[in-house]
């Protein structure tokens, strides 16, 4: 079903996306979902990795 407008512009509404950008798109919110999961209820915390390495290096410093 191409359709015609009247600026001339010719629409194909018929053709779909490749398969491969569907698997993609779905693939990719997929895995967005289960990083999402593991980085919330993995316990994972930057600031508890900052203090063990801060506490790491002081103590080499001091010595």
């Amino acid at each position: 079903m191409s359709e015609e407008h009247a600026d001339g512009i010719v629409e194909d509404r018929k053709q779909a996306p490749p398969i491969y950008f569907n698997i993609l798109f779905y693939g990719l919110i997929i895995w967005g979902i289960i990083f999402c999961g593991y980085y919330l209820f993995s316990g994972w915390s930057s600031d508890q990795e900052f203090q063990d390495k801060m506490t790491a290096h002081q103590e080499r410093v001091a010595k």
